[in-house]
């Protein structure tokens, strides 16, 4: 189960794999993107009037959300 819990998502499990990223924009793109492992990623919703949070953390790991802009997404999509 994944829950955000102030300015850290939570991932209530021990991972091997643990990545964390949202948009730079946050009005337009409201969430986190979290990579467990090699299961599919997980999109976590985020009120507009919320401080997105900066860490994701399982049992095991732990690290920084990575900030990313569309022109990141679209040089990586070209």
């Amino acid at each position: 189960m994944v829950t955000i819990q102030g300015d850290t998502v939570i991932v209530d499990q021990h991972t091997t794999k643990l990545l964390g990223y949202r948009l730079e924009d946050t009005v337009r793109a409201p969430a986190i993107i979290v990579f467990v492992d090699e299961n599919k990623p997980q999109l976590l919703p985020i009120r507009q009037s919320d401080t997105p949070p900066t860490r994701v953390r399982s049992l095991n790991m732990e690290a920084e959300i990575q900030i990313i802009t569309y022109d990141e997404i679209n040089s990586f999509l070209a």
